[in-house]
């Protein structure tokens, strides 16, 4: 029996990382203000949003609005305010300032504020099928995929920033644990049973495990032994250039109209199209292969821009069980209920979600 153990943001996030999307895009406005205190032009930007200072007899250039602007020193003290809000300063004051954002920044801006959260992935796809459907939609996909590499970069640069923690012991523990029988579905025991093996009562060991990491962190490293194998499904920082982001939705509705198009730049960012850049996708098909499996879900949201491998994984003949590790809040609140239904939307087959996935009471929080 192996194990696969599907590795998420939250799982770096439980380590103590500032790792979502959220906390990357404040830190890249803070970059993008922190370049603009030394710009002595009236306008400071890049593919993503501009800002202009309107040209007055108190500020000529973004430098001068900093050195001379009693709102700006207030701030710049201690950075006292989020970046967000200092750009919606500059949004409200029109007869001083200018603010352009790409409609992709946008949507990301807004997910933020009336969700406080952001799937950049999905934003990207939700554009990219638009801009499909409407020719006077306001960009092209080969802009859209512009600044989609540009934030990749960008998410390089500020992951390499961040640096690991020391493992927990709670899930060091999980990962290594017997594979515990009444987790199994009824196909799973069935399978077992079929090839002769023992089945003892209460749990079974596990011969070997894959952890499949979907983040491009070093935190999964620390979790390594001899029975186990790191997969960087996605690529890690020390390999920027295999980096993959972007969609993986293909059984979405839409993703046929897609291929229809016959448009390459369409495809650019297609996670299976990106598999096949490296070993990574082919190493996990022979791990599934190789032995009946459990599924373990630490971290990963389990949405739909990771759809198609998971699926892949999910609805596998020697998938035996998935087991998905929740996160609770202070309050006493979870979110198991809100993973299980992400987990349901990765098959195709209901029945067998019904019987793969552990019921809550034998499952764990993270």
């Amino acid at each position: 029996m192996n194990r696969l153990v599907i590795i998420g943001n939250g799982f770096d996030m439980a380590h103590g990382l500032k790792t979502s999307y959220k906390n990357f895009i404040d830190w890249y406005l803070e970059q993008r203000l922190f370049a603009m205190l030394v710009d002595n032009s009236a306008i400071s930007g890049d593919c993503l949003c501009k800002f202009e200072v309107k040209k007055t007899k108190e500020y000529s250039s973004w430098f001068s609005f900093f050195f001379f602007s009693s709102f700006w020193n207030s701030i710049k003290r201690e950075w006292k305010y989020p970046p967000l809000d200092i750009i919606r300063y500059f949004k409200e004051n029109t007869d001083y300032f200018s603010v352009t954002s790409s409609k992709f920044f946008e949507a990301l801006i807004q997910s933020i504020e009336t969700k406080g959260w952001v799937d950049i992935e999905n934003d990207y796809y939700q554009l990219l099928k638009r801009c499909t459907e409407y020719s006077n939609c306001g960009y092209t996909a080969k802009e859209l995929n512009e600044q989609l590499d540009f934030l990749r970069t960008k998410l390089a640069e500020y992951l390499a920033e961040i640096s690991c923690t020391e493992p927990i012991p709670t899930i060091r523990e999980a990962i290594r644990d017997n594979l515990h029988t009444e987790d199994l579905s009824t196909e799973g025991k069935r399978l077992v049973l079929s090839q002769g093996k023992p089945f003892p009562p209460k749990q079974q060991l596990i011969e070997r495990t894959m952890l499949l990491c979907f983040n491009y962190t070093g935190t999964a490293k620390m979790y390594l032994d001899n029975n186990t194998t790191l997969n960087y499904i996605h690529g890690e920082l020390e390999h920027p250039e295999h980096i993959i982001f972007g969609y993986g939705d293909e059984l979405d509705k839409d993703y046929k109209n897609i291929l229809d198009k016959n448009d390459n730049e369409l495809l650019k960012n297609s996670k299976s199209s990106k598999y096949l850049e490296t070993r990574n996708y082919r190493e996990m098909l022979d791990f599934l292969m190789a032995a009946p499996f459990q599924v373990l879900v630490m971290g990963h949201s389990c949405g739909n821009s990771d759809r198609t491998l998971l699926n892949t994984v999910f609805e596998h003949e020697n998938c035996v069980s998935i087991k998905p590790y929740y996160h609770q809040w202070e309050d006493g609140s979870d979110n198991y209920l809100e993973l299980v239904q992400n987990i349901s939307r990765n098959f195709t087959n209901m029945r067998l979600f019904r019987d793969r996935v552990v019921n809550k009471e034998q499952c764990k929080t993270m």
